[in-house]
């Protein structure tokens, strides 16, 4: 199962998400949650880099198990920033849980 792991600050805002497991919906390279999961946390982090011209602290390992993948983001973002950032993150959140949604016994999300 792929686990979603949201944890958010005093002000509800996305601080890091952590994404580990595999789905085991079918063998590896043919599971579409996991492609799906991972087009979608992949393109979020390149979306905050490129829309919102932000670095995010990123963790990445693929694991016998399943892959690993961390982001957290920087205290000191500017408001603007931090609210591109979050505006990302957010829809990001969205489209795991549309995942969710259709294939909830391989992906749970956790906030």
């Amino acid at each position: 199962m792929i686990r979603v792991k949201v944890r958010r600050d005093a002000a509800n805002s996305i601080r890091s998400v952590e994404v580990t497991g595999h789905a085991n919906f079918a063998e590896p390279g043919s599971d579409l949650v996991c492609a799906g999961v991972s087009a979608i946390i992949f393109g979020a982090y390149n979306a905050v880099e490129t829309l919102a011209g932000q670095s995010l602290l990123v963790e990445m390992a693929d694991q016998t198990e399943g892959g690993y993948f961390y982001v957290e983001t920087y205290p000191d973002l500017s408001p603007q920033d931090m609210e591109r950032t979050q505006l990302l993150l957010e829809g990001m959140l969205v489209q795991l849980d549309t995942v969710a949604q259709s294939y909830g016994e391989y992906i749970q999300i956790e906030q």
